[in-house]
């Protein structure tokens, strides 16, 4: 499925650093690795020990003093012969000794072409593929948490152990199918409790999406409000960094204002803006027009009101603004005396949060009233797998259907040739995941999306 030259590519992340990595791998990569480097001492240049001694081009010029490794298939990450030469982390440098490298017959990897190899040489499944590449995007430790389970296997697990009880489904109805002659007949309830469980797994891992996907794709979060009431004062307080200009004087912020969190785990871009209010003065006018336009493609609405002033018509006409966004209030200076009932701000099911932007009372509370507000979020499951791809949930939305044919032809007393069927199909679909059945163009689009040398 892949020719099997050598490639070869910069491993590290671009810009300088105290260690650079160049990673080749194919069948060159021993050849490679005698030609380009001399150790400085031959008895420690030996297959899976680092070596220190000299990184230098075909021709013999000296590239970087460094260290080397050598991996011997199958006993490596892609499962070929690799070679991984550890150099000083300058950019200039590291496209010198690739340029060594590509001299010396291997060419330049494709994005993700490494873990690709990993994966057609069976060395990792495609969740655990895909998982390389979760865990590199990951912006939260939640985020790493996932993608590191999915690597070391734990969805994998999970998703074998429920095709085998659907194989074993299938052995029982083609015992069935096979031996019809023979009265040899499996008792319908008992299929269809084992049918019903399976389809529960795989429900469990349905469900698990909605927490995994906010863990991978993050929320828009808008923080909204009257001139005055401490939105900027909120934002830094949630980054812990002075990050926006806090003055007494109104209409201080007049454009947006956006910096990454994290919320209990979800990644979240904060958005601070400019204060809610009529104004002739043009250019507060496009910040408030800006402000609109941002809390109405906003995940989220954090609408903030001054607790030590009474309200006025402008905290009602935010009200009104977000009344039919998902919104979350936060009632702020929870640190003065209170001059009004914060329940006055309760509208439907949107949560009111009572806070202070200046002590820090009430932001864990607010950081989690702002997850808990997007409804399809679920909750992450510590005896399951998380899964956080869309690939996999489609393929399990189409398990739990064909697991759902299935009871219902058990039910109505379909023959079980047909039943057979439905219990194949889930488990192709199953097999979709991890890559047993896969096709070409859904490896392509997958492994597009990884960093090359990776």
């Amino acid at each position: 499925m892949y020719a099997a030259d050598t490639i070869a590519a910069i491993a590290t992340p671009p810009g300088a650093g105290g260690i650079g990595i160049v990673r080749v791998s194919g069948p060159l990569a021993g050849d490679i690795a005698q030609r380009l480097f001399a150790p400085a001492r031959p008895s420690d240049w030996k297959p899976f020990h680092l070596a220190h001694g000299t990184v230098r081009s075909a021709a013999g010029e000296a590239l970087d003093d460094g260290l080397a490794v050598r991996m011997r298939a199958p006993h490596s990450y892609t499962g070929e012969d690799v070679l991984e030469l550890h150099c000083h982390g300058s950019p200039i440098g590291l496209r010198r000794v690739l340029a060594a490298v590509l001299a010396c017959g291997a060419r330049i990897a494709e994005p993700g072409e490494f873990t690709r190899r990993a994966f057609l040489n069976g060395r990792i499944d495609l969740t655990q593929a895909e998982a390389v590449a979760e865990l590199i995007r990951a912006r939260t430790d939640a985020g790493a948490a996932i993608a590191a389970e999915q690597i070391f296997g734990r969805v994998s697990s999970e998703l074998d152990q429920i095709r085998s009880e659907l194989i074993s489904i299938r052995v029982q109805l083609e015992v069935q199918i096979d031996f019809s002659d023979e009265d040899v007949a499996i008792a319908p309830q008992a299929l269809s409790d084992s049918i019903a469980r399976a389809l529960g797994d795989v429900q469990h891992l349905v469900d698990s999406y909605g927490h995994g996907r906010l863990v991978r794709e993050g929320l828009r979060v808008v923080i909204a409000g009257k001139p005055n009431v401490g939105k900027s004062s909120l934002l830094n307080a949630l980054l812990r960094a002075d990050r926006a200009i806090v003055t007494a004087i109104p209409g201080t912020t007049r454009d947006i204002v956006e910096e990454s969190a994290d919320f209990d785990g979800v990644p979240v871009v904060l958005s601070d803006t400019a204060g809610l209010r009529p104004s002739a003065d043009p250019v507060e006018a496009i910040g408030v027009e800006r402000a609109r336009a941002k809390v109405a493609d906003a995940d989220v609405v954090v609408a903030v009101f001054d607790g030590s002033r009474a309200l006025d018509e402008q905290d009602t006409d935010v009200l009104a603004l977000v009344a039919d966004q998902r919104s979350v209030v936060a009632v702020n200076k929870a640190d003065l005396p209170p001059v009004y009932d914060e329940s006055t701000l309760a509208v439907a099911d949107t949560p009111v949060v009572r806070i202070s932007a200046l002590t820090g009372v009430g932001l864990d509370e607010l950081r989690k009233a702002v997850v808990r507000r997007v409804g399809e979020h679920g909750e992450s499951r510590s005896e399951a797998p998380t899964i956080s791809v869309a690939r996999h949930r489609d393929a399990l939305l189409k398990t739990g259907d064909s697991l759902r044919l299935a009871l219902d032809g058990l039910r109505r007393g379909m023959p079980p040739d047909l039943i057979a069927v439905d219990i194949q199909n889930a488990a192709d679909h199953l097999a979709e995941i991890t890559g047993v059945i896969t096709s070409e163009d859904v490896l392509d689009r997958i492994f597009s999306e990884f960093c090359i040398g990776k």
